[in-house]
């Protein structure tokens, strides 16, 4: 009277309970995989952030230095 674990439930059955492994492996799986490639694209957006603040400050001197290369007194005379 030895009957597998299975013996009982039937093809059906079977395919739900490989079914509800499958699922019990891969949801983890894609759970993590998507969290990492969140966490990725957060870090990429506050490196750009950073990037971009760098660059309005830079365009910011520049400017500046503009304006007073262009306000000079042999201007004003003119």
């Amino acid at each position: 009277m030895k009957e597998s674990i299975l013996g009982g439930v039937g093809l059906l059955g079977s395919l739900f309970y490989l079914f509800l492994i499958l699922l019990w492996v891969l949801v983890p799986l894609f759970i993590f995989l998507i969290s990492k490639r969140v966490k990725d694209m957060r870090d990429i957006a506050r490196s750009s952030q950073r990037e971009l603040k760098e660059v309005n400050a830079n365009l910011k001197y520049l400017k500046r230095k503009y304006n007073e290369a262009n306000d000079t007194p042999d201007d004003a005379a003119h």
